[in-house]
């Protein structure tokens, strides 16, 4: 059962019950990611997301993760674009204590200066282990380009420069500016007391800011030319990451375009596996994605291939791009590609876990939750129409960003 609550805070609480589980999972998700960040300020989301597991007004970090690990729980975090997430899981006995210290890490952290030296140390390396990555370099290549002249460029983790600026109150200031209790939810799946839950979270996050003054986020630039861009490092292989802008998340289309995506390089009967990597051995990965966000999304597909080949790659990849623009798509190969859709949400959804990101999620993107039953009927609902009606969208090999992180001779 799915029900969410507006708490007397502010505060949107949903509550999924699961009476299959003895678990429970609890996310406290704040509506802000990289890119509510000003330039000076990129990255500080991320640094915040360090800095609240680092002691809070009642708690050093040795009690925090203590706590939760003597109670036989599992605590992290992520930030991202435009949201960050706190979450644990837990058997249901232990409710309470959980939450104990997962909202006290939100309601009263400190920021300790000795701590965020230290923490200034472990992001830069963070850093470092991501230009290191070929794929991370290709994928933030391809964010800049895609995204020129937007925040939804700046990175999650931020710049050596941005992290190293920041100090106390500069995490303080934007930490309380920016979560307020109108830009949080509680997210809860699993198995709980609703009477409890209600009641322990009414009382909640009042020493929090009540609105943000602004969380106007969306500034659009005109869509980029086609490009390719090459960066040489010292690897073996070419990463390929190349993408086009697509319409946010709440477009109707939003389905469609997920079950084109997997047509094209989901499963292991997809048109670029099967061209690229089975036909033609280029590429041991090669895949497509969407990515969906409040005002924008993207279409991306990747490959890892020969460095002496890489040209190859490409063109096989344009082949199948020029063929979707000029063929019709197959019944069998639609139904195959709605089947995988559904089985793929379907599983998403078996675990406690998965359940609070997507509630959670969802209340952030389209201000209400949306039942597994109604995403599974909108899949039902897309026809082939639907789909020839978006193709055109992704099938211009031109007008892609195309990233070759490859190797220097």
């Amino acid at each position: 059962m799915l029900e969410v609550i507006a708490l007397d805070s502010g505060v949107r609480l949903i509550l999924n019950s699961m009476d299959s589980v003895r678990s429970l999972s609890i996310g406290i998700w704040c509506n802000n990611g990289s890119v509510n960040e000003n330039d000076d300020e990129q990255g500080i989301s991320h640094f915040i997301e360090h800095m609240l597991f680092k002691g809070t007004e009642n708690r050093s970090h040795f009690d925090i993760v203590n706590e939760i690990d003597s109670l036989g729980g599992q605590m992290n975090a992520f930030t991202g674009k435009e949201a960050t997430c706190f979450y644990v899981k837990c058997l249901d006995e232990h409710f309470r204590a959980t939450a104990d210290v997962l909202t006290d890490m939100i309601c009263h952290p400190t920021f300790p200066a000795d701590e965020l030296e230290k923490e200034k140390l472990v992001i830069v390396e963070e850093i470092n282990m991501n230009a290191d990555d070929p794929d991370d370099v290709a994928f933030d290549m391809l964010e800049d380009s895609i995204y020129v002249g937007m925040r939804m460029a700046h990175p999650v983790l931020g710049t050596k420069e941005t992290v190293s600026s920041f100090d106390h109150d500069k995490l303080n200031e934007y930490y309380f500016n920016h979560y307020t209790r109108d830009e949080i939810v509680v997210s809860i799946a699993g198995s709980f007391d609703k009477a409890e839950v209600i009641g322990y979270f009414a009382e909640k996050f009042y020493n929090l800011k009540e609105h943000r003054a602004d969380s106007t986020v969306k500034n659009i630039s005109k869509v980029p030319d086609g490009s390719y861009l090459e960066i040489r490092k010292e690897i073996e292989q070419s990463h390929l990451a190349m993408g086009v802008r697509l319409f946010p998340a709440d477009d109707d289309r939003r389905y469609p375009m997920m079950l084109l995506s997997n047509l094209l390089g989901g499963g292991m009967s997809s048109r670029l596996m099967q061209n690229v990597r089975v036909k033609k051995g280029l590429a041991y990965s090669v895949y497509a994605m969407t990515g969906f966000y409040a005002h924008i999304g993207v279409f991306i597909i990747s490959a890892g291939v020969a460095k002496e080949r890489t040209q190859e790659a490409l063109d096989a990849i344009r082949e199948e791009l020029d063929r979707l623009k000029g063929d019709d798509i197959s019944l069998m190969e639609f139904n195959s590609s709605k089947e995988q859709l559904k089985s793929g949400f379907i599983f998403s959804q078996e675990s406690v876990q998965s359940l609070m990101i997507f509630n959670g999620r969802n209340m952030l993107t389209y201000g209400r939750c949306i039942s597994p039953s109604e995403v599974l009927q909108t899949i039902e609902r897309i026809t082939l129409d639907d789909i020839n009606a978006i193709k055109y969208m992704i099938a211009d090999y031109d007008s892609y960003s195309i990233i070759n992180v490859t190797g220097k001779n």
